[in-house]
């Protein structure tokens, strides 16, 4: 983008996969053929093309075909749900700090699943909702948005927590205040808990060691000394901390309480099992028995992406990064129930589009999240887990053909395990008259939403950055705030917006 005694045991098997929701709301289609974008969201009068450079094409054929699939061919497109918020606040650090954004770390999912959305909040499980708007620089296209909601659950009725903190201490942690920044995080996690909540800690750097055994937050200050006494030192086994974090978390399972792993790191491993399919592979049985992992990802410098965001999917858990006190109030303070309380297991969407009104589709992002479209009902394929009080959110750019019809030319369906184990299934559609005819007539969040896929897809050079200017992008981003009450995320938004395309 633009820019403390010691126990040390046996490696112990165990396992993650992460979850997340899609909530829908309508479809449609409609919309102006003969337009513009002048950046206010609004569809203007203007030439019946929006001409790509160096492409000459006819009124009502696709920008790139290549680009979009026809579902004559595959009218399915199936991924597994995510909540992860991660690469959003990765790139907040990164710009911010005026450091060059790796394209490898951006997830337009994880941006968007990092701001509020407008979705109908489900009673139980999941809700799934459709809605859509004309892509005003691309009038006969749509932008489609899956939106999944999950239930919220009160700090009150969640089950007492038995948290396993893997905490990395390599040498590499004391660099650009990554320990302070760990340590921070895990003082906001651990005035959060209730008293009946047990922690334990285990620290790893060439080896793994327990810090802190298991301990009731009754002794709430025992475990801040614990956190205090952190240091960093030596090299990076991350494969032995997990492992013996899962061996802690293991003997503390206990009927009636949840079991959790949560781990922070920079993710640089170093020493040991380096590889991240050898370190997944540790750690898969234990995600089966239901103890989740949350990875916690901190320091702009020296930092592995890829092993973070894996190692949260494949243990059932989710994946978020903190750069600021801000950040970790969010995600253990306020947010602490919606970390830890599972909503859904083995969640998955499946989005079907009409060949007789779809000429052509794309899912923009959940690239490392598809499923084969055979697996959507088979439930011994792992999915993912959507946390209690969470919303996630699938974009689609879809090419309408000609003429109308009152048929949905979109239907979405999310399909997931109940605290029971049994499978449900929600579904929504869409019909082309229920389209928004421009960003502004739409869902303000919706608007939002598109802006944030605008932004991604310049950090990614994608075919949209091609077509709409940085000046355009900046006109729609400086616009939603009043349309949204003045959130203070989509305010900040419109900072990085600024920054990102001004560098």
């Amino acid at each position: 983008m633009s820019t403390i005694h010691g126990r040390t045991t046996g490696l112990a098997a165990a396992a993650l996969a992460v979850a997340l929701g899609l909530t829908a709301c309508s479809d449609g289609s409609g919309g102006a053929s003969e337009s513009e974008w002048d950046g206010s969201g609004d569809v203007q009068p203007g030439p019946e093309v929006v001409e790509e450079p160096g492409v000459d094409r006819e009124p009502g054929e696709l920008t790139s075909d290549t680009r979009l699939t026809d579902p004559a061919q595959d009218a399915l497109s199936t991924f597994a749900l995510d909540i992860d918020t991660g690469s959003y606040s990765r790139f907040r650090d990164t710009v911010m700090n005026e450091g060059y954004v790796d394209p490898s770390e951006v997830r337009t999912e994880e941006f968007i699943n990092y701001f509020a959305q407008d979705y109908p909040t489900p009673e139980q499980g999941l809700g799934v909702s459709i809605d859509a708007t004309v892509l005003p620089f691309e009038p006969e296209h749509r932008l489609v948005r899956v939106g999944v909601a999950s239930a919220p659950t009160s700090d009150s009725a969640r089950d007492d927590v038995d948290l396993v903190l893997v905490v990395d201490c390599s040498g590499s942690m004391g660099e650009a205040g990554k320990m302070e920044t760990t340590k921070s995080a895990l003082r906001t996690l651990v005035t959060s808990l209730r008293s009946t909540d047990r922690v334990a800690m285990v620290c790893y750097s060439t080896e793994a060691r327990v810090v802190l055994e298991p301990t009731p937050l009754s002794e709430r200050d025992g475990v801040l000394t614990a956190v205090d006494g952190l240091e960093p030192f030596e090299s990076t086994n991350a494969a032995a901390g997990l492992a013996l974090g899962y061996d802690l978390a293991m003997s503390m399972r206990t009927e009636g309480r949840m079991t959790r792993v949560v781990l922070i790191s920079d993710g640089v491993a170093n020493v040991g099992e380096t590889d991240p399919d050898g370190i997944l592979s540790r750690i898969s049985t234990e995600a089966k028995a239901g103890i989740n992992l949350i990875s916690v990802g901190v320091g702009i410098t020296t930092y592995n992406d890829h092993l973070l965001e894996q190692l949260a999917d494949q243990g059932d858990g989710w994946h978020v990064y903190v750069d600021s006190d801000a950040e970790a109030e969010r995600v253990f303070a306020t947010g602490l129930t919606g970390s830890l309380v599972v909503a859904a297991t083995d969640a998955r969407a499946q989005v079907e589009f009409d060949p007789e009104q779809v000429s052509g589709y794309r899912l923009i992002g959940y690239e490392n999240r598809a499923m084969a479209d055979d697996d959507f009902r088979n439930d011994a394929v792992d999915a993912g887990e959507v946390f209690a009080g969470h919303t996630t959110t699938a974009l689609y750019e879809v090419a309408l053909r000609d003429g109308s019809s009152e048929e949905p030319f979109v239907r979405a369906t999310v399909r997931y395990l109940d605290d029971a184990g049994e499978a449900v299934e929600r579904s929504a559609s869409l019909v082309g008259s229920e389209t928004a005819a421009s960003p502004r007539e739409a869902s303000p969040r919706l608007r939002q939403d598109l802006v944030i896929a605008l932004l991604t897809d310049r950090l990614l050079d994608g075919p949209w950055s091609e077509i709409v200017s940085d000046a355009d992008l900046r006109a729609e981003a400086e616009a939603l705030p009043r349309a949204l009450d003045w959130d203070d995320d989509v305010t900040q938004l419109v900072d990085l917006v600024h920054r990102a395309t001004t560098y």
